[in-house]
C-alpha cells in the first residue's frame, strides 16, 4: 500500500512539474508597456484638438419641477435646475480641464439654465445657441426629439474642424439622437466630424474621471 501510494505521489509530481514549469514566466525577456487606458486614448484625442466635448448638463435637483416650455428659456424659476451637487461637479471638472490644459476655444449652450450654469461653472464662458435647447414639443414652434437631434448634428457638421476644441452643452435627447451617445447627467462625450460629414464618437467619460490625471499633471498625485 505504502508502495503504490508513493509512485500515485511520483506520477503526480511528474505531471505537475512540466505544467507549472509552462506556466511559469521566463526569467528574462522583453518589457511590454501596459496597454494605454480608455481615459488615456479619450485625453490623447482631446490633446489633438479638432473634436468637440458633448457634454450634458450637470446633476440636477430629485425632486425637481417640470420644464415650463411656455416661459422663457433664461426664466430658471420655471424648470429644473443643477442641484448644489451639479454645481459643484461642474467647477470640479472645469478645474480638472484646465489643469490638464484643455480648456475649449469656444463653448455653446441650450438657453435653458440647467446648461448654462453647467458652462458658467465649468468654462467661464458660453454662447447661448437656441438650436441646442431640450426638445419642447408641447408649445407652439416647438420640436420633437427627432428633429432637436437633427439640428444638434446640422450644428456639429457646420463647426469648423481645424483649430482648438469646442464645448457644447446640451441635454441627453438631442445628443443621443445626433451621436448615439448615452450620456448621464456631468458626462462628457467626445465626438469628431469627419471631411464628408459623418459623425464619430470617440468615447464618453464622467466630468469626475478627468480629476485624476488632472492631479497627477499638477503633481498632487502619483
Amino acid at each position: 500500500m505504502k508502495r503504490s501510494m508513493l509512485s500515485l505521489a511520483a506520477a503526480l509530481a511528474l505531471l505537475a512539474g512540466p505544467a507549472l514549469a509552462q506556466a511559469a514566466p521566463p526569467a528574462h525577456g522583453p518589457a511590454h508597456a501596459p496597454a494605454p487606458s480608455r481615459m488615456d486614448q479619450l485625453l490623447g484625442q482631446l490633446r489633438g484638438g479638432g473634436v468637440v466635448l458633448l457634454i450634458r448638463h450637470e446633476r440636477t435637483e430629485v425632486p425637481a419641477r417640470e420644464d415650463d416650455y411656455t416661459r422663457p428659456a433664461h426664466d430658471c424659476m420655471a424648470q429644473r435646475n443643477l442641484s448644489l451637487a451639479g454645481v459643484a461637479g461642474a467647477q470640479e471638472t472645469g478645474v480638472a480641464l484646465r489643469a490638464l490644459g484643455l480648456q475649449p476655444a469656444r463653448v455653446l449652450s441650450s438657453p435653458m439654465c440647467r446648461t448654462t450654469e453647467t458652462a458658467r461653472y465649468m468654462f467661464g464662458t458660453w454662447e447661448v445657441e437656441p438650436r441646442l435647447i431640450h426638445p419642447n414639443p408641447g408649445v407652439p414652434g416647438g420640436r420633437d426629439v427627432v428633429a432637436a437631434g437633427e439640428e444638434l448634428a446640422a450644428l456639429l457638421r457646420a463647426l469648423p474642424r481645424d483649430g482648438g476644441n469646442v464645448a457644447i452643452v446640451s441635454h441627453g435627447g438631442n445628443i443621443v439622437r445626433a451621436t448615439g451617445l448615452r450620456l448621464a447627467e456631468g458626462e462628457i462625450g467626445v465626438i469628431r466630424v469627419e471631411a464628408d460629414g459623418t459623425i464619430v464618437a470617440l468615447g464618453q467619460a464622467p466630468g469626475s474621471d478627468f480629476g485624476p490625471p488632472a492631479r497627477v499633471a499638477l503633481g498632487t498625485l502619483p
